[in-house]
């Protein structure tokens, strides 16, 4: 039952856990149930105050393990996206686990979209903790476009770089709305936060490898308390990163010199495989791509257990 429920809305995907509305009792207990799981394995939690935001993130500090930065994706705080992956990372690697900007409880005044503010603001953030060592970085979807800027920007400070599902480089709004297309939904915003419970269905084709039993009530409920009080947000940031796609498809990212997993799920219908393998075609010598032959959008879900250890053997 529990891990029934963490997938629906861990998968439903992209929402976001916190809002001022009623939650039903079934949602609250989730968003317990993923704190009480990250407190178990991660001990520290905070807020840090940067020059353009407040980001909230939990983390350990253990001399001995080298530090992992984990990015969520689109509309998951951290706690929600990495559920499958802390217990086992945590004995490993220092977890430091963001809650992304306008996500989770990290905010900003900004109205700033780019994917450089989380970057700058991340990077921020772990200077004042204390974090002076180089790091690794993964990031999942949105987090993974994001892990990538931060090799980008900061490419000195990080070790390895892990991006599972990340629309990097060879992606675009034609792309995206071309995939929507393909599952009954006009646009990739009504995929990502789907306003309606046709849009809703094509969301669990494009990004769900198994499917929930769900009732019209059910869909209401996750759309009226998860979708929509986020989707003003979400249409902006995605409206800025495809308005920029040329430019974000122009950057390297450095991955022609920092080793790199690419993880990818063969059926993704949000991400496709095909960025996965552009990326290894395009950079063959600093990439290795693991791909899942089952999973959609939802690999480091689905196939957690080999998820984890291949993210071990990699950077370890």
């Amino acid at each position: 039952m529990k891990k029934t429920v963490l997938y629906i809305l861990f998968i439903s995907s992209f929402f976001s856990l916190v809002s001022q509305t009623k939650i039903p009792a079934m949602f609250r207990w989730q968003d317990k149930y993923a704190t009480k799981n990250i407190h178990k394995y991660v001990k520290c939690d905070t807020l840090i105050n940067t020059s353009n935001a407040v980001i909230h993130l939990h983390y350990s500090k253990d001399n001995t393990k080298p530090y992992l930065l984990m990015l969520h994706g689109m509309g998951a705080n951290a706690r929600t996206n990495w559920g499958s992956q802390i217990k086992e990372l945590s004995k490993h690697f220092n977890l430091i686990l963001p809650d992304l900007i306008y996500f989770g409880e990290s905010t900003s005044a900004s109205n700033n979209y780019s994917i450089e503010l989380q970057v700058e603001q991340i990077h921020e953030a772990l200077v004042k903790l204390g974090v002076t060592s180089k790091i690794n970085v993964m990031g999942f979807s949105y987090g993974g476009l994001t892990a990538a800027m931060y090799n980008q920007l900061h490419h000195q400070d990080i070790i390895k770089l892990i991006i599972i599902d990340g629309p990097v480089k060879f992606y675009s709004g034609q792309l995206a709305d071309s995939l929507a297309n393909l599952v009954g939904v006009k646009t990739i915003k009504n995929v990502i936060v789907p306003p309606t419970i046709s849009d809703f269905d094509g969301m669990k084709k494009a990004v769900m490898s198994r499917d929930f039993p769900a009732t019209k009530k059910l869909k209401r409920k996750i759309i009226t308390h998860f979708f929509m009080p986020t989707k003003t947000i979400r249409d902006a940031q995605m409206d800025y990163l495809f308005e920029r796609q040329s430019i974000y498809q122009g950057y390297s990212y450095n991955i022609d010199k920092t080793p790199t997993l690419l993880i990818w799920g063969e059926k993704d219908g949000a991400v496709p495989v095909s960025v996965g393998n552009n990326l290894h075609n395009e950079f063959p010598n600093t990439t290795q791509l693991l791909v899942f032959p089952k999973a959609k959008h939802d690999a480091h879900f689905r196939e957690s257990k080999k998820v984890n250890q291949a993210i071990i053997n990699f950077l370890k």
